[in-house]
């Protein structure tokens, strides 16, 4: 793929910026559903049998750890579920917006050196050379 014109590339960085200033609010991460133990030995779920209480989390890598936290009440999943869509938007936009940017910048690498040539035959000085003044005497 070729470099596209730069007024193109300028208009469509324009746009992604556009874009960027209105993602509201946003999550990072993926929501999944987890089984695990509480611990107290008298409950249920230390049985052999039992999968263990079940609840929404949201996990979330960072470096080399991940991170989790849990959504406390199911009535705000609509909610989660918004913000981390937001958030896969946001990257979406941030990344296109880096790749534009770089188009351009390369872009305009490539037209400034046709611009300096053709700066330089503009002040054209006279290719004659000047005789010298002769003094009246």
């Amino acid at each position: 793929m070729g470099i596209r014109p730069t007024e193109e590339l300028e208009m469509r960085r324009s746009l992604l910026q556009e874009q960027l200033a209105r993602v509201g609010d946003l999550r990072l991460g993926s929501l999944i559903y987890r089984y695990r133990r509480c611990g107290k030995p008298t409950c249920a779920c230390a049985g052999s049998g039992h999968a263990g209480h079940g609840g929404w989390i949201i996990s979330k890598s960072t470096g080399r750890k991940t991170q989790m936290s849990t959504v406390p009440n199911e009535e705000d999943l609509p909610r989660v579920r918004q913000q981390l869509e937001e958030g896969r938007r946001f990257w979406k936009l941030a990344r296109e917006f880096a790749e534009v940017s770089d188009e351009l910048s390369r872009s305009r690498l490539v037209e400034a050196p046709a611009k300096k040539e053709a700066k330089k035959g503009a002040s054209r000085k006279s290719s004659r050379p000047r005789s010298p003044r002769r003094s009246k005497g």
